[in-house]
């Protein structure tokens, strides 16, 4: 392939312009070889394509079908205990072993897993996904040290070790803790960020997940904007009690992934995420909601109910009914038709007819 009208682009450039600053040899004469200047301009002209070699640019290669992608970089986030960390290392545990998750094949791999936040509890998170799994969590690394990403000695020997170790997915758990004293809303400290984050990426060729914090008001990613143009993926997490949300707030190259629904089941000394009705309005209610149900249907089928009314007819403790009612409630399987002060709860079919009178 040719680059057309190369010919004016200047071959011998002046000396003593320091964009075509080289090595010069005995006669004055720039040194191509040596020029870093042409060394970048053959890079350039080997990589133009036509219309025709679009068609050899490879699709994006899954580590998560449909969530995460090799070569790319990715951000995790959600109020502090919303489950992200859970949901981050159980993609972990996934890819490394090659098992499905949530139905949803993976590109198997190592994991290299940087522990910056939670240490203590890791532990526990593991063994418990190692017994809900029945196997040990092989293949995945962890590196239990808040690596600082914009200190140049520690960069450059996480650089080495995943150039070493060469992870499929590279997590980051979390964002805050290797990035201390950085102001989160400059963007151009935020940019020194996902500069390092890009060099984890080209070190690996895999996928780098940053697990990051959401904004006060828990809609979108904290701190500046400069993540959002960088990130192949943004992946937001919302937990509500035990059920745990898992959004896709952009995908570049590919569709958003529909919501996926998990709720966080005890097991060992700690929780693991097991999937759950992709229609939350269908989701088996615990035993709590049951009673709840049960005495709206049986006792307030026609009419509406307080909250202590349900709480004395459902025999439910006054702490676990409240977080009971709220639960159904968000999921529109009772509908408050009072007020936020003075709240009244009906059954759906019940408040309908309420407001068609």
């Amino acid at each position: 392939m040719t680059l057309q009208n190369v010919a004016r682009f200047p071959t011998q450039p002046p000396p003593e312009d320091d964009m075509w600053a080289g090595e010069l040899d005995d006669q004055g004469q720039a040194a191509a070889s040596q020029n870093p200047t042409q060394a970048r301009l053959a890079e350039l002209k080997a990589a133009l394509v036509t219309t025709g070699g679009l068609d050899d640019i490879p699709e994006p290669v899954p580590v998560v079908d449909g969530v995460l992608y090799q070569d790319s970089l990715a951000w995790l986030y959600g109020k502090p205990g919303s489950g992200k960390s859970f949901v981050a290392l159980d993609w972990a545990g996934c890819v490394a072993n090659g098992l499905h998750w949530q139905h949803r094949e993976v590109t198997r791999g190592p994991v290299l897993y940087l522990v910056a936040e939670g240490v203590s509890g890791i532990k526990r998170r593991v063994r418990a996904w190692e017994a809900a799994f029945n196997q040990p969590m092989d293949n995945v690394t962890f590196l239990p040290l808040a690596v600082q990403l914009l200190n140049g000695v520690d960069l450059a020997a996480l650089l080495l070790l995943v150039a070493e170790m060469k992870p499929s997915l590279v997590v980051v758990d979390t964002q805050a803790r290797v990035t201390v004293g950085a102001d989160e809303n400059s963007n151009g400290e935020m940019g020194r960020v996902v500069a390092a984050a890009d060099k984890i990426r080209e070190a690996s060729r895999g996928c780098v997940l940053m697990v990051h914090h959401s904004g006060k008001n828990g809609l979108d990613l904290r701190g500046a904007s400069a993540f959002e143009g960088a990130a192949t993926s943004i992946i937001k997490v919302t937990k509500d009690g035990e059920y745990v949300e898992v959004h896709s707030d952009k995908q570049k190259d590919v569709e958003d992934f529909d919501t996926i629904f998990l709720r966080m089941v005890p097991e060992g000394d700690s929780v693991v995420l097991q999937a759950r009705s992709s229609n939350p309005d269908t989701e088996e209610a615990s035993g709590n909601e049951q009673k709840i149900l049960h005495a709206m249907r049986e006792s307030f089928a026609a009419t509406a109910a307080s909250a202590s009314q349900l709480i004395e007819v459902s025999g439910v403790p006054k702490a676990s009914a409240y977080r009971a009612i709220t639960s159904l409630t968000n999921r529109g399987l009772i509908v408050n038709v009072g007020t936020p002060k003075a709240a009244r709860y009906a059954l759906p079919e019940t408040a309908n007819k309420m407001n068609a009178a």
